[in-house]
């Protein structure tokens, strides 16, 4: 497991008064910027030139989010494929309650040739152990 803390701010809230549902693929993404920054790699080059490209994401509303708020965001499991990487998350509150869950599928792509490619099996390897 994965995990970073995140502070809910004014720009993250709606009309509603809670957080915007459109936030939880933001907070998504952070998850694994960090997670790929603690790994000297990025979300454009993990290595060998090829970077990421997201094909597919599903997201739980299980409660809300205030202005004010400590979010704990985890990447709690990541199914690994040679082409694709599907990230399990989950979020909670500072009581520990859960706010959001989902995934996001991503696929290993290289920018300069425009077409999918491989995960180097460095890449993968180094992200199973900080997985696990």
């Amino acid at each position: 497991m994965y995990s970073i803390d995140y502070k809910v701010t004014v720009s993250d809230i709606n009309y509603g008064g809670h957080m915007g549902n459109e936030r939880a693929l933001l907070l998504f993404q952070q998850a694994r910027i960090d997670l790929f920054k603690s790994l000297d790699v990025s979300e454009i080059d993990t290595g060998e030139g090829v970077g990421v490209i997201q094909t597919d994401a599903h997201v739980y509303y299980k409660g809300e989010g205030f202005i004010g708020d400590t979010l704990k965001i985890s990447i709690v499991d990541i199914e690994m494929k040679k082409i694709s990487l599907n990230f399990k998350y989950e979020v909670l509150n500072q009581k520990g309650f859960k706010i959001l869950e989902g995934s996001t599928l991503i696929l290993a792509y290289n920018y300069n040739l425009k077409k999918i490619g491989r995960f180097s099996e460095v890449f993968l390897n180094r992200l199973r152990e900080t997985i696990n």
